[in-house]
């Protein structure tokens, strides 16, 4: 024990001072030190000084450098801020593909199931009503309208069924919601209502529509052609539209 320490001890005991009067047996000789003291204050709360110098001098000595290009963490740093700062966006997961946003409009006129991507857009009336006269045109030309006059009459008096299919259904972002799941979603629907309205055939209205459509889940024979509204903005294409509609006259 060193001479500074011994003396803090002393003045935490109470002792002001303590000198043995003669060499104990087997004891290393006291090494008697000067201390300077400062104005003011005790040998003891002087002691005290040198001693918490002495300890905070050999913990820094004690301390290890910091090697070149190891950054020491900053345990400072507040968690919960940190963890608002890597915090990922609410649409995108890491490592996730982003989710589609599509609505499809599906209309069941005559014996067929319509569909069309909206593009944001609302659907009009002329569009219901384009469909519906392209309905009865196919009715019209098939086998059954010749063996029975009165489908054609019956196609043109019903209204026809208008319904809407969103993507995603749901904002859970733990399930999937990818592309893949989507295709799935639309089969799905595109069934329950070919199902539903017994419809004998599927028209795709719009590139866009049909690469939303997995044609391959689909058990009904399906045809893909012009949008009503690019056949609203160009009448000229109306020729090739009813030679996609074909197909489907072998269907009633």
């Amino acid at each position: 024990m060193n001479e500074l320490r011994r003396m803090a001890y002393l003045n935490a005991l109470g002792v002001d001072c303590y000198v043995s009067r003669t060499q104990l047996p087997g004891a290393a000789v006291t090494r008697r030190l000067a201390i300077v003291g400062t104005p003011g204050r005790t040998p003891a709360a002087q002691a005290r000084v040198e001693v918490d110098s002495a300890v905070k001098g050999a913990v820094k000595a004690a301390s290890p450098m910091p090697r070149e290009g190891i950054i020491r963490p900053d345990f400072g740093v507040d968690t919960r801020k940190a963890a608002t700062a890597i915090a990922p966006p609410p649409d995108v997961l890491p490592s996730s593909e982003p989710v589609p946003r599509f609505s499809l409009s599906i209309i069941a006129a005559g014996d067929w199931l319509w569909l069309e991507e909206r593009d944001g857009m609302p659907l009009t009336t002329e569009q219901v009503q384009l469909v519906q006269a392209m309905a009865q045109a196919l009715v019209l030309s098939g086998v059954s309208a010749r063996a029975n006059p009165l489908a054609a009459e019956s196609v043109q008096a019903a209204k026809p069924v208008i319904a809407q299919f969103d993507w995603p259904i749901h904002n859970n972002r733990q399930l999937d919601q990818g592309e893949e799941a989507a295709r799935a979603g639309v089969a799905a629907f595109v069934s329950r209502r070919l199902e539903e309205h017994r419809c004998r055939g599927l028209v795709l209205l719009g590139a866009s529509c049909a690469r939303r459509v997995p044609l391959e889940a689909i058990t009904t024979v399906a045809v893909s052609t012009a949008s009503s509204a690019d056949i609203l903005a160009n009448p000229a294409i109306k020729p090739q539209v009813w030679r996609d509609l074909q197909p489907l006259r072998g269907t009633t």
